[in-house]
């Protein structure tokens, strides 16, 4: 039985290659035609938005089939942002008129708390028990910044704030920069591990894989067992995952 989560990434890549395949055909039809109206705009920015939506909701989608209780959660309200946001930008980019303020104003709450959520759950999915200290740290404070920019940007999309100063502006670009930082730095640290964490053995490192999953594995289970019905083929899901782990650790 295949993982969901292979899936999920395949599909995510396939949506990413068929939107910007589309949106770059129509931009070569609209330039060798001489014609780049309205229409073209707009199917090449629907493609677009379909290619990042399809990304940022399968972040959240393997994180709502891989982990349990909040991050669970927050991978499923991820998604369903991911999508509400698409929704919104076809709204606002084929009704007359390019839509309505209500409409785009919308788009940009979606479109943050999504992108947002995305980030939170590839952050706080790629943690390690084996992170070092000074990794803890980074993804500590990768979720705050990327916290005090999602507060930031969302001041103005809503109309809370009529106008960014100078300070303002200055500020959030601080803390953007600092968030792009200590996000790449994350995957570069856990390279550069302590060295009494870089001399454990592989065999250990696959031990200490192998309980995170079944920790995950269980985890989920149980909250299958806690739900108003019985979710039978889930379950066998996770138990093929188990038995998968099993089989990869024989011989």
């Amino acid at each position: 039985m295949s993982d969901p989560r292979d899936k999920v990434r395949r599909a995510a890549g396939w949506a990413l290659v068929g939107g910007l395949s589309v949106a770059a055909l129509t931009a070569i039809a609209a330039l060798l035609a001489g014609d780049f109206g309205d229409t073209e705009w707009r199917v090449i920015l629907s493609s677009l938005g379909f290619a990042i939506a399809s990304a940022v909701a399968a972040s959240g989608a393997t994180q709502r089939l891989r982990a349990a209780g909040l991050l669970r959660d927050l991978g499923s309200a991820t998604a369903a942002l991911a999508g509400i946001a698409f929704a919104l930008l076809l709204a606002g980019l084929w009704t007359d008129d390019w839509g309505t303020e209500w409409i785009w104003r919308s788009f940009g709450c979606a479109s943050v708390l999504a992108i947002a959520g995305s980030h939170a759950c590839v952050v706080l999915g790629a943690r390690r028990r084996t992170d070092s200290d000074a990794v803890d740290l980074l993804v500590k404070s990768s979720l705050v910044l990327a916290a005090i920019d999602t507060f930031g940007g969302l001041l103005p999309i809503t109309g809370i704030l009529d106008e960014v100063g100078e300070a303002g502006a200055k500020l959030f670009g601080v803390t953007l920069v600092l968030l792009l930082l200590t996000t790449l730095l994350q995957p570069l640290m856990r390279r550069l591990q302590p060295s009494t964490r870089a001399n454990e053995s592989p065999r250990r490192d696959g031990i200490e894989l192998l309980a995170d999953e079944v920790a995950t594995i269980a985890d989920r289970i149980e909250d299958l067992a806690r739900g108003p019905a019985l979710r039978t083929p889930e379950i066998r899901r996770e138990a093929e995952r188990l038995r998968k782990l099993a089989r990869s650790f024989q011989g």
